[in-house]
């Protein structure tokens, strides 16, 4: 997930050379399989790339009131503080004066998109932003 305009000018960068080595001329002395594995390989790394600035894209972009985070795994549920975060265009700092976290440990949640927090504090920060969840289990047959 994009965190930040540098992070997202990374992507950017990142994308437009993935899209130039789709162009380059083939090397004569790679097989065409290898070739079309590597090709469908960056192809992949594009659409991958591309969904996560279009997601930074829509949140910044956006006026808060108009972004519905949607909650669909655990790790939607994980990522949630973050895209809170963007769509209310709020830096590290102010957000962690909100949730009453210092501005390192938000830092720190974000890089690994909060995999390492525990519930007390996942539950602590979303009940400072008055998050409220409503949601559905889907139980397999």
């Amino acid at each position: 997930m994009i965190t930040s305009d540098k992070q997202y000018a990374a992507a950017k960068e990142q994308l437009s050379m993935l899209v130039q080595s789709l162009s380059a001329p083939v090397k004569k002395d790679v097989p065409a399989l290898i070739q079309e594995a590597a090709k469908s390989q960056i192809k992949e790394l594009i659409a991958e790339i591309q969904a996560k600035i279009d997601e930074y894209s829509k949140l910044v972009k956006n006026h808060s009131d108009g972004v519905v985070i949607e909650i669909h795994s655990l790790g939607d549920l994980l990522a949630a503080p973050i895209r809170y975060r963007l769509a209310n265009h709020m830096s590290i700092e102010v957000f962690g004066r909100k949730v009453g976290i210092s501005a390192r440990q938000i830092a720190r949640y974000e890089k690994e998109e909060y995999q390492n927090i525990t519930t007390s504090t996942l539950q602590k920060i979303l009940g400072n932003l008055d998050i409220h969840i409503d949601g559905k289990i889907a139980m397999a047959a």
